[in-house]
């Protein structure tokens, strides 16, 4: 009897075990097989994302790390490319954009030195991430070592004065100016010029405070960034013959006799803007005797235009 209820005991077991298996397997299945399907694309993705892959990154800018007072005297590329190997995931955050190579060189001496980049750059990358290849592999560096040098500085021009002007003198300050860079770099330089100042309205002298110290080489360094220009412009001389030009006494009454014939001498634009109404002639007794005539002019042409001659020369008072 007992046997009998531990074999039925052990067959409701059983039973029991082969619903749960063919509810595990066969009901709801659909949802039991998404579920299986998310969970191996989790897991690929994670295993995949892991493993170790390799990447290659072009345009890694380059820079180098210098010894004091030292430059570059050639030009050596301005981008590398590197070979990259870590994990799929940070590899594909990386790029070009924020990366750059810093090449150590502060133990070579000056001169024609080859620089073994693989061995010298450095990369702030992720811990899991290393650089398996460089190309180049080596560069040849030009090193020179910086000086400092004055040359001349002349003023550049472009276009030409109005008509009826002409330069008469530059002046530029400082007259020289101080270079720095490598030593062939400086030493090319015989004298440096400004930026081009244009001359086409310039109808009087002037000072051009601030005017860029052109350097055409980006090695060397102007430390004088800037000078001051003076440009002195002469205007041509002109003639002009006024009549019935008034003559008149400091207050105002008619001398004798109270017009004139004029000869005017002055830059030629102001000389040709005047009219007949702004010459008048102002008479002043002297202690010689006869009166000396004087010129009165607008303010524009006051100090800038002489007197050549008047008709007559000499004048009086009426009483």
């Amino acid at each position: 009897m007992a046997f009998r209820i531990e074999r039925h005991k052990k067959g409701e077991t059983r039973g029991a075990l082969a619903r749960w298996l063919r509810a595990l397997l066969f009901e709801d299945w659909t949802l039991k097989a998404l579920a299986l399907f998310i969970t191996l694309g989790l897991w690929f993705a994670v295993t995949t994302q892991r493993a170790p892959a390799t990447r290659l990154l072009r345009g890694v800018p380059l820079e180098f790390v210098l010894p004091e007072n030292v430059e570059i005297g050639n030009e050596p590329p301005k981008t590398i490319e590197v070979t990259l190997q870590g994990s799929r995931g940070k590899l594909d955050e990386m790029s070009s954009a924020n990366l750059v190579a810093l090449a150590d060189v502060t133990g070579l001496k000056p001169g024609d030195r080859v620089a073994r980049l693989y061995d010298l750059i450095r990369l702030d990358l992720p811990d899991d991430v290393r650089v398996t290849e460089v190309t180049p592999r080596s560069v040849t560096l030009h090193l020179e070592t910086v000086v400092e040098r004055d040359v001349p500085a002349e003023a550049r021009f472009e276009g030409g004065l109005p008509e009826g002007f002409r330069l008469t003198s530059v002046a530029v300050t400082p007259e020289r100016v101080r270079l720095r860079g490598p030593e062939s770099h400086v030493n090319a330089f015989e004298r440096v010029f400004t930026e081009t100042i244009s001359l086409a309205d310039l109808r009087e002298s002037r000072t051009f405070p601030q005017v860029a110290v052109d350097i055409p080489d980006h090695k060397v360094t102007p430390l004088d960034a800037t000078v001051g220009v003076r440009v002195e412009v002469y205007e041509e001389q002109s003639e002009r013959r006024f009549a019935n030009v008034q003559v008149r006494t400091p207050s105002g009454a008619p001398a004798a006799p109270p017009a004139a014939t004029v000869v005017l001498r002055g830059p030629r634009s102001i000389v040709e803007a005047l009219k007949p109404e702004d010459v008048r002639l102002v008479v002043e007794p002297t202690e010689d005797g006869p009166a000396a005539p004087r010129l009165s002019l607008p303010p524009s042409a006051q100090g800038r235009v002489e007197l050549v001659s008047t008709t007559p020369s000499h004048f009086g008072f009426d009483r």
